[in-house]
Order: C-alpha cells, then sequence, then structure tokens
C-alpha cells in the first residue's frame, strides 16, 4: 500500500513539481555516468572526462544524498516516477535535429555570408543523406501500430522549409 502524501497537491502543482524534479533526477543519472568514467567517442563529438578520482566519488555521494532528498520529496507529495520511453526520447532527438541539418545546407548558409561555389554540391547531398538516415532513425523506433500504419499508407516526408 502506498504511504498517504504528507502534503496534498492539485494535479496541476503536483505536475510542475513532478516535472522539474524528474528532469533533475534524469541530469543527476548523466553526472553519475561520468562519475563512473563515461567518455563517448565519436566522429566529431569527444567527451574528455578529466574528472579526478576524488571528484568521481565527491559526485557520486553528492548525487546519492540529493535522491534521498528526492525520494523524500517524492513520498512527501506523494509524486509518482515517471517513465520516460527511450524510443520516444529518441524520436523527438531525431524530430528536433531534422531542422539543424537542413539549416545546414548551403542556401541556409548565406546568413554568414556567401558560401563557396563548391560548397552546395559537396555539403547538401550529404546533409540530404544524413537527414533520410534520421528519418529511418524515427522509423526505427516508431510504436509497432505506427509501423503497421506506416506499410499501408505511402510516406509523407517531413515538412520542407526550403
Amino acid at each position: 500500500m502506498k504511504p498517504k502524501p504528507v502534503i496534498s497537491l492539485s494535479d496541476n502543482h503536483r505536475r510542475g513539481i513532478g516535472t522539474a524534479l524528474f528532469l533533475l533526477d534524469r541530469m543527476l543519472c548523466e553526472v553519475e555516468e561520468y562519475a563512473r568514467g563515461r567518455e563517448a567517442r565519436s566522429v566529431l563529438y569527444v567527451e574528455q572526462n578529466t574528472l579526478a578520482p576524488e571528484q568521481r566519488t565527491s559526485l557520486l555521494a553528492e548525487t546519492a544524498q540529493m535522491r534521498a532528498l528526492l525520494q523524500e520529496i517524492k513520498d512527501g507529495l506523494g509524486l509518482e516516477a515517471q517513465p520516460e520511453d527511450v524510443g520516444r526520447k529518441i524520436w523527438g532527438e531525431c524530430s528536433t535535429f531534422w531542422e539543424v541539418l537542413v539549416e545546414t545546407k548551403s542556401r541556409f548558409l548565406k546568413r554568414y555570408g556567401p558560401p563557396p561555389a563548391l560548397l552546395a554540391p559537396y555539403l547538401d547531398p550529404r546533409i540530404d543523406v544524413l537527414i533520410a538516415h534520421l528519418r529511418t532513425l524515427t522509423d526505427l523506433v516508431r510504436p509497432a501500430e505506427k509501423q503497421a500504419e506506416n506499410h499501408d499508407v505511402q510516406r509523407t516526408p517531413h515538412p520542407r522549409r526550403e
């Protein structure tokens, strides 16, 4: 049986507080990953984890104390854990990044001054391929019922701002 909250809240207050603390808790997960040595390495993105062993230990201790307080607030206000669907998170990030890539095409780069003549034929087709890959990533994490619908209906491209 779930313990009764210490303070009664409206649903709006509960959602607002819960969302803020959810985001804090999610950030603490990333801090813990760094404290445990995470260093992502890719083509252009490289994390350099220069945290000293003492810093790592202190970060883990601090996040543990914060989590204990989060648990206390959760219990005191009757907050619920908010599961985050990783597929939706991937979909959202890919969808957001689609616009960033579109605006990396040569015609949008004119805001920085005239691009070199050879840039458009080199860059734009490669950006188009990256955008196609983002679309594939979003399709891969789409719920099964949505994937079935997509096989029955011709795929509608993302809206273009070009």
